[in-house]
């Protein structure tokens, strides 16, 4: 396997990545709030929603970051990808 095509695989799995990173959190934060909240229950609420603000917005700079090194990736592999060969001559 030539070096832009490793490349462009590596991109293409880093740019899924940097999408499913971001989901997989939202999914894990998910739950129903309690129909008759104490008023621990609401403190503890608002504690485990500010704590997920902060995991979110951590993986939110992981997932750009992914970003842009498998555009970085997929660009240098798309510039240094071989022409075809079929060449006149």
């Amino acid at each position: 396997m030539s070096r832009a095509r490793l490349l462009t695989v590596v991109g293409v799995l880093l740019m899924l990545a940097s999408c499913l990173l971001p989901c997989l959190t939202i999914v894990n934060g998910m739950t129903l709030p309690d129909q008759d909240p104490t008023p621990e229950a609401i403190q503890q609420q608002n504690a485990d929603a500010l704590a997920f603000e902060q995991r979110f917005e951590v993986v939110a700079w992981i997932a750009a970051a992914l970003a842009i090194l498998g555009l970085a990736a997929f660009i240098y592999a798309w510039k240094h990808r071989r022409r075809s060969t079929n060449l006149p001559g």
